[in-house]
């Protein structure tokens, strides 16, 4: 009597095995195909494709903002504590000073000037020994008439220790 056959167990594993790939492989292209399908019959129609893509892109970017700023209190809860303003390098504005001329127009008998700098402090003094009753508060006019009254003052000096010197010569040095 022969032997009945028995079925190779490994032939029948690798079939099944084999089936369930081709039907995954099914499934997939029968999704996809409809998908095209529905994107073919909804191409007529009115559809609100730009909105709800707009809508989405708002919303992961809102969704992608609230993560970042949870990361960055977390971050910062984690941090140890500093005191305000430690390490803060604030830029100082470098200026000349201020000289405020507005004190001289008042008829008031004590006059005072506010001068920050020494520039600026020279010029009051000068302004205030001068005696003059108009101040020129316009910056050229007053800086050319101290220039004038420093060439004067300065210039027989000048003439006495470099007698060789010509006028422009004095006058640069």
């Amino acid at each position: 009597m022969p032997k009945p056959k028995t079925e190779n167990t490994k032939k029948v594993a690798g079939n099944a095995k084999k089936a369930e790939a081709a039907a995954a492989k099914q499934a997939v292209a029968d999704a996809q195909k409809a998908k095209e399908e529905d994107a073919e019959w909804s191409k007529g129609a009115k559809s609100n494709n730009k909105k709800a893509a707009a809508e989405d892109k708002k919303a992961s970017a809102a969704a992608a903002k609230a993560e970042r700023d949870k990361l960055l209190a977390e971050e910062e809860a984690n941090q140890p504590a500093k005191a305000k303003g430690a390490g803060k390098k604030v830029a100082e504005k470098k200026t000349r000073g201020t000289l405020d001329l507005s004190q001289l127009d008042g008829d008031s008998k004590e006059k005072t000037l506010n001068a920050s700098g020494i520039e600026n402090a020279l010029d009051a003094l000068d302004l205030t020994s001068g005696g003059s009753k108009g101040v020129d508060r316009h910056p050229e006019r007053r800086f050319k008439a101290a220039y004038a009254a420093y060439e004067e003052r300065r210039l027989p000096q000048i003439k006495n220790e470099h007698p060789g010197l010509r006028r422009n010569q004095q006058l640069s040095s």
